[in-house]
């Protein structure tokens, strides 16, 4: 069984079931199903054979669903690349996948064109909308043209799937490559667990070229058979709206949105059809769920994951108590360790490297098998990650193990520090990074966004705090910025920060 085969099952039993929303439009899984054919079809006649990588730069619309799933059923092998993404960045991405095919929105043409005519494989540009460039395909004309696919790839378990590029632990991102089995297996899980039938609307909050859009939002909803809601353009205005007109019952998010949602102030903010949130790839502070909480009457979920594992590993239970610290328990079929620098498990409570085994893990990065070694260990992923699990099981994320801070052989870490920072009613963001010192190894470096129309001195940010925390841990560097570098589920790129650091120690006297 695979995602292919489960969606044949889905359209066998209830193929007027609306597939997807977006807009004013709706698609049942039978023109859904065969829109995918339609598609599979014709990378079959453009030449493409199992394995070849197919890339797709798209927004949250139909076609990038129709795309993913006629990319596997031809027996591609799908690589969702970040449309944000700059030239170069594309130009990696499909250079180090090696991808025959990009299928990307017309609007994106200039970036994705150049970058394609660098990257040595690309022999296919297919765009969506009104104006397809010279030397390109029109997508829409490929679906119209084209008869449904009559001979479909024969697919194993253990084929190569997706490759889903990561920045966590490299200059460069890594592209995870995941198999068939790990999608399917992550899929139901996260049915499962969030009880996803197809009676329920999910509603895609993250982008689907991110890991989690994909399998929680799009597959674990399509192998439901349920419907998934698609805005490809955000506000949390309109997201609220889309949810109120679409019956929506789940939703993914990073923190950001659940902060944006409760700071809207218009009148008809109800959401009664909004039953459960999970909230991911940063840390929900109480104060935001307690509020969003009381306005919506809808219950968030934290939770823990990466791409190198499918990607979600813990989650607050729908039926069990939840610790706001916590990002919840493992997954049904996920096991977690925390190790200490020697690789020896650690007892409750002792915080070390958080490790885990289950069956959605990536085989290996991508043309990288020395990262790979280093974190793939006896089946076990060594996430990079610092946390703890205690008596009851629950998981603790308390800092990326490269962003700890060795000042003068102590360790400090700067999420404690970030927190104080954000207890100053000036400060709207904070991140906190090492950066290199000749006499302690690495000195503390903090980039600071004001609130709007705020103002304030260097020295009061350090000075602030000094009230509270030991002094080896203040920042000795300050530095405003008007945003923070991202990942597209919200994630500070700390790495970024600490790449384009220039210290210069006049700046704070």
């Amino acid at each position: 069984m695979n995602l292919i085969a489960q969606l044949d099952h889905i359209v066998n039993r209830s193929p007027e079931q609306t597939a997807i929303i977006f807009g004013d439009i709706q698609i049942n899984y039978q023109t859904f199903h065969e829109s995918v054919g339609r598609l599979a079809q014709a990378f079959k006649e453009l030449g493409i054979t199992k394995g070849d990588r197919i890339a797709i730069l798209l927004p949250n619309v139909p076609h990038f669903c129709i795309s993913y799933y006629a990319a596997l059923t031809a027996g591609g092998v799908i690589v969702p690349i970040n449309f944000m993404n700059n030239v170069n960045e594309i130009m990696h991405q499909l250079s180090d996948s090696e991808a025959r095919t990009v299928i990307s929105w017309h609007g994106f043409h200039k970036q994705v064109a150049a970058a394609a005519a660098a990257a040595p494989f690309c022999e296919n540009l297919i765009f969506l909308g009104e104006t397809i460039p010279q030397n390109s395909l029109s997508l829409t004309q490929l679906l119209a043209d084209h008869n449904p696919i009559q001979e479909k790839t024969e697919i194993y378990p253990e084929d190569l799937a997706a490759i889903n590029y990561t920045s966590g632990i490299a200059d460069v991102p890594l592209g995870a490559e995941l198999t068939h089995y790990a999608l399917l297996d992550s899929a139901a899980t996260c049915r499962e667990m969030f009880l996803i039938t197809d009676d329920k609307h999910t509603i895609s909050a993250l982008p689907l070229f991110h890991p989690l859009g994909q399998t929680l939002i799009m597959n674990a909803t399509f192998i439901a058979g349920g419907t998934i809601v698609l805005q490809a353009h955000y506000s949390p205005e309109k997201l609220i709206q889309t949810i109120q007109n679409s019956n929506t019952h789940f939703m993914a998010a990073v923190p950001g949105v659940f902060r944006a949602m409760n700071n809207v102030t218009k009148e008809e903010t109800e959401l009664p059809s909004l039953k459960y949130c999970l909230s991911y790839g940063g840390k929900l502070d109480a104060d935001t769920t307690d509020r969003f909480e009381k306005k919506y009457n809808a219950h968030i979920l934290n939770s823990y994951g990466l791409t190198e594992a499918g990607p979600l590993v813990t989650c607050t239970r729908i039926n069990r108590e939840r610790k706001y610290d916590s990002c919840g328990l493992p997954l049904v079929g996920t096991e977690i360790q925390i190790r200490d620098d020697d690789g020896n498990i650690l007892p409750p409570n002792s915080p070390g490297e958080i490790c885990v085994r289950n069956s959605s893990l990536m085989r290996g990065y991508h043309n990288y098998p020395n990262e790979t070694a280093q974190r793939l260990i006896d089946g076990w992923l060594l996430t990079g990650d610092i946390g703890y699990i205690d008596m009851d099981h629950y998981l603790y994320v308390t800092e990326r193990k490269e962003d700890i801070i060795l000042k003068g052989g102590f360790y400090i870490y700067p999420t404690e520090v970030e927190k104080r920072l954000l207890e100053h009613p000036k400060i709207q963001e904070a991140a906190v990074v090492a950066v290199p010192d000749p006499v302690q190894g690495s000195e503390v470096k903090a980039f600071v966004i004001l609130k709007k129309s705020e103002e304030m001195q260097k020295q009061k940010v350090v000075q602030h705090c000094r009230e509270t925390l030991a002094v080896y841990k203040c920042p000795k560097y300050v530095e405003f910025l008007p945003e923070l570098p991202k990942s597209a589920t919200g994630r500070v790129l700390k790495r970024h920060l600490r790449q384009a650091s220039v210290l210069d120690t006049s700046e704070n006297k």
